[in-house]
């Protein structure tokens, strides 16, 4: 008897896509119309607002602040910035060097507002396009060569639009986020892998680590599968990042950075944005504000601090054994698997560093073409991570305060079923498949 998973035809496929954004379209239009005055920062206006590109400066500013901080005082960029005067100033000191490109915009006559919003919508429709490529890839190649040039533009606009709506994604572009840039790095990096290179995925794993720097957890990764040019170039990206904050910015500035990194790791934070372990731990304990940073960090708690290092732990090394067992090591949704897992390992994880996880999503639909069950499965962890859940504001402050966690529970079970369901779902997609590629 025939897999009913594996009848995957894109005009199948199609219509679930265009189903499933419909359902999406309508929940979140009925959650407005049933309670508007706590929907003012629904997905969907957030979209509307990145449609007429008002996008925010959220990372410029801080960054600005970086770089006020390092005119004034060049050996001492965190303490000045981070330590003394509370700016959240977190990214390594090499990505100093692209707020100042930014800067330098405005030697070709355009404002630097301007050469940042251009570079974050080009990594917005650059990340759109990554994602309707990654689908199409990822059904079976008989189905493709039957299909024509429009229906498969057709998936790429539907999965475009489905992006659009997903709130990690969007909203990384609508708060100015360099976030948007890194999401497109990251899931350009997943396509890469899927199609067989090992080299650029990478120098582009190893690029977001100048901006942020804990997918260099990659290069474990890379060692503990054998794949040694990817190992090679990655540790090759991160000496070049390493040795270029050395040269500009010292030994002084890079090494206190580390130290901003422990301080992050052993305090994390509690508001209600920070949609990880830590995040949910601090707000059911009432371990420093949910609301605002006005009062900084929050409090070193031994106890919130040893769960999010064993949680961590356990994340990471579930992505780095399971796939082992399962024999899906070195697959594309090994790779993806692991990049989820190092995004949600860390301490601190805005709701709009999930933007990877879309692509688990995609991972997910020819299956959700065929099958019900997975479909509607699929349907509600997606509204989990792409609704903000505005009516459980008021909860922040009681013993549900866990339900403000919603991403960081949408984000957990996502990965659990990629991670150990994936092999037994008789998934129709290539990238289960793939175990080697061109080196």
């Amino acid at each position: 008897m025939r897999d009913p998973a594996q009848d995957c035809s894109l005009a199948r496929v199609t219509r679930k896509l265009a189903f499933f954004l419909a359902l999406v379209l309508l929940f979140e239009g009925l959650s407005i119309a049933i309670a508007p005055r706590f929907h003012s920062g629904s997905v969907l206006r957030i979209a509307k607002d990145s449609l007429f590109l008002r996008a925010g400066s959220d990372s410029s500013y801080y960054m600005a602040q970086g770089d006020l901080a390092w005119r004034q005082h060049p050996n001492a960029i965190y303490e000045t910035a981070f330590f003394q005067r509370g700016i959240r100033f977190i990214y390594p000191p090499t990505s100093l060097l692209l707020y100042r490109a930014w800067q330098a915009a405005a030697w070709l006559h355009i404002p630097p507002a301007v050469a940042m919003n251009s570079m974050l919508l080009l990594a917005l429709l650059g990340t759109m396009a990554v994602a309707g490529e990654f689908l199409l890839r990822l059904l079976p190649e008989r189905t493709i060569l039957d299909s024509t040039s429009a229906e498969r533009w057709k998936i790429r606009a539907l999965v475009g639009l489905l992006a659009f709506f997903f709130l990690p994604i969007i909203d990384a572009y609508n708060l100015g986020q360099v976030q948007t840039l890194l999401n497109f790095l990251v899931t350009a990096s997943v396509l890469l892998w899927l199609r067989g290179c090992r080299i650029s995925p990478a120098i582009l794993i190893g690029l977001t680590c100048w901006l942020k720097p804990q997918m260099g957890l990659f290069l474990l990764w890379g060692l503990l599968r054998r794949q040694w040019s990817f190992a090679i170039s990655l540790c090759i990206t991160l000496m070049a990042g390493l040795s270029l904050s050395l040269a500009v910015f010292g030994l002084h500035n890079t090494a206190e950075y580390i130290q901003v990194l422990r301080y992050l790791g052993r305090r994390g934070d509690s508001m209600f944005w920070n949609q990880s372990l830590n995040g949910l731990l601090h707000r059911l304990m009432h371990v420093g504000s949910p609301v605002t940073s006005f009062y900084g960090y929050p409090p070193f708690n031994r106890g919130i601090y040893l769960a999010t290092v064993l949680s961590s732990a356990a994340m990471v090394l579930l992505a780095l054994a399971v796939p082992v067992f399962q024999r899906t090591a070195r697959t594309t949704v090994d790779f993806l698997l692991y990049a989820m897992a190092c995004t949600m390992a860390s301490p601190i994880v805005w709701q709009h560093h999930y933007g990877v996880f879309f692509l688990a999503f995609l991972l997910w639909m020819p299956l959700a073409s065929a099958r019900w069950k997975t479909f509607f499965v699929l349907l509600v962890i997606y509204l989990l991570m792409t609704d903000t859940w505005a009516p459980l504001t008021p909860l922040m402050f009681t013993r549900w305060s866990f339900l403000i966690s919603h991403v960081y529970f949408g984000g957990l079970a996502l990965f659990l079923c990629t991670l150990f369901r994936g092999q037994q779902e008789s998934h129709p997609s290539r990238g289960l498949v793939i175990a080697h590629g061109r080196e």
